[in-house]
């Protein structure tokens, strides 16, 4: 008797663990991408084309993203006193990973290494929140692929990456989220500083 309560227990708790996979897409709210934007050649943000410069006036830097992103209900449906503050999201993470249009996509050797980066970013159901990201790290222009491209200056070479962002996230009910994905073109190379500049940290 005392076997089979103790293999109940042993079940029991393996399916407890199991929650946090089973409940991903249980939320009645989702996110919709709106946007993904970085920096254009000139440094304007709101670019759908990011312009990341491995190597500036000798400097390294970080480039930036932004995910404009709205919360919206699974069932279109619903409307009135069905929405309730419990249909909120907080994005908790997100992922950032890169491909190329030809194929070549070894991380370290072809393309940067993927990475994640975790946060806590409240988005109200119906609004639209704008959320700052890393795209490209510092540490991806110390290593290869990047790192090579400094010995072409002035863009004589342009290395062209697809970054493939998702985003996580749960309900204020804490159910979770399903994640939601898009996609930001992102031209590296040694681009022209910009004459008469100096770098900014």
């Amino acid at each position: 008797m005392k076997l089979k309560i103790f293999g109940l227990i042993i079940v029991m708790l393996a399916l407890s663990g199991c929650d946090s996979c089973s409940d991903v897409g249980t939320s009645g709210t989702m996110l919709q991408i709106v946007s993904l934007t970085g920096n254009d050649q000139e440094g304007t943000d709101g670019s759908t084309t990011v312009f990341s410069d491995v190597i500036t006036m000798g400097s390294i830097f970080n480039d930036n993203g932004v995910a404009e992103v709205i919360a919206v209900p699974v069932d279109v449906s619903l409307s009135g006193d069905d929405l309730t503050p419990y249909m909120d999201v907080l994005v908790d993470q997100i992922d950032v990973r890169f491909e190329r249009t030809d194929g070549k996509n070894v991380e370290g050797v072809d393309v940067p290494y993927h990475f994640s980066q975790p946060l806590s970013m409240n988005v109200s159901f119906g609004e639209t929140t704008k959320i700052p990201f890393v795209l490209i790290r510092h540490d991806a222009k110390l290593e290869a692929p990047l790192l090579a491209l400094r010995e072409f200056p002035s863009s004589e070479i342009v290395l062209q990456l697809v970054a493939i962002v998702t985003i996580h996230g749960k309900d204020l009910g804490g159910h979770r989220i399903t994640p939601v994905t898009g996609y930001v073109s992102v031209w590296c190379a040694n681009f022209a500083d910009p004459e008469g500049e100096e770098p900014t940290t």
